[in-house]
């Protein structure tokens, strides 16, 4: 499989991730629970929180179109996939500059707060080598 080939794969892949997730999170409190669970954090459930989550949902659901966009051509939107890159990488950073916050506020663990990380470090990893490829093989984004 050529680097362009994975690069948009990786892309689909982020556009599904955050279109189900915006989707689920603006419309579905049980979605909403879900995910936080899921992130291994705690919440009272009351109306701010719900709505704030759904906040969330419409922020991700935008990221979702982009990462649809930049999937369909990732020459014509290689900003898009820069964007990708710094959000992950300065989402990283955030995570651990203030994961007291995390911990306190969310009762997230260390442990989930480490395995995020990863998840979201490999996917810049990745497209940043993926780019990188496509960018070397003159086939892929100029």
């Amino acid at each position: 499989m050529n680097a362009m080939k994975c690069l948009r794969g990786m892309l689909v892949f982020i556009a599904l991730f955050h279109l189900v997730a915006g989707a689920g999170l603006m419309f579905s409190v049980p979605f909403q629970k879900f995910a936080v669970a899921s992130y291994g954090s705690t919440l009272p459930w009351e109306p701010r929180d719900v709505s704030y989550i759904r906040i969330v949902g419409s922020f991700a659901s935008v990221l979702g179109c982009l990462a649809a966009m930049a999937a369909a051509d990732p020459r014509k939107y290689k900003i898009v996939v820069f964007a990708f890159i710094e959000f992950f990488v300065l989402r990283n950073i955030n995570r651990h500059l203030y994961s007291h916050e995390l911990y306190s506020g969310f009762g997230v663990s260390p442990l989930v707060n480490d395995l995020t990380t990863v998840f979201f470090g490999a996917q810049a990893v990745l497209l940043v080598a993926l780019l990188w490829r496509v960018n070397k093989s003159g086939s892929g984004v100029p």
